[in-house]
């Protein structure tokens, strides 16, 4: 594999067995974080069980299509994210910097569906007063929705680095913690994907 720099990358191959990616602190609030969506994840199973019917109305009225499209979009900027920092590693920066911006797309592609999705509902009056359900909805997935956007600061941030050939002041330990929040993100919407859109 050439390396753009024309160096091997030994001080940034951080991908070696039993390694863990990112910093500690970045562990830190990832368990919080899956904490919180646990709670979250509860609650929703044990209004459902109060009240099945109200929920099976409420899930009858969602697109399954879109939901599908929104997950697929997210587990491609995932998959988008594994080469770029694989690409990093190995300093082939515009590699890196091209898979980068094919995550951001990716992941704006979710934004601009769950927008569709929202105004959808809200079309119909389905908004987060509307019920249990819709109002679970709208809070769960809007919380969901604020940790996209930020994850796509931080891919922008990556991808920055990477197009200035300056990757020093974004380290690979900062590019796998990004990451991380981004599978973060990408597998909290495939629970929700399944409680809201299947289950």
């Amino acid at each position: 594999m050439t390396v753009e720099s024309g160096v091997r990358p030994s001080t940034h191959r951080r991908g070696t067995a039993g390694h863990v990616p990112g910093e500690a602190e970045l562990w830190i609030f990832i368990m919080g974080d899956l904490t919180v969506f646990g709670v979250f994840f509860t609650i929703w199973a044990w209004n459902y069980a109060q009240h099945p019917q109200l929920f099976e109305l409420g899930r009858a009225s969602m697109s399954q299509p879109i939901g599908l499209a929104e997950t697929l979009t997210l587990i491609s900027s995932s998959a988008a994210v594994v080469i770029a920092l694989t690409h990093a590693r190995w300093e082939q920066w515009s590699r890196a910097y091209r898979c980068y911006l094919a995550a951001i797309g990716f992941g704006a592609v979710f934004v601009v569906l769950k927008a569709i999705e929202y105004g959808r509902h809200l079309s119909v009056g389905a908004h987060a007063l509307a019920g249990e359900f819709f109002m679970y909805y709208f809070v769960f997935t809007g919380i969901h929705l604020l940790h996209v956007l930020v994850g796509l600061l931080g891919l922008s941030a990556a991808a920055r680095s990477m197009r200035a050939n300056a990757p020093r002041r974004c380290s690979i330990a900062l590019l796998e913690g990004i990451g991380v929040y981004w599978h973060m993100v990408d597998v909290l919407w495939v629970v929700l994907f399944s409680l809201i859109y299947l289950i």
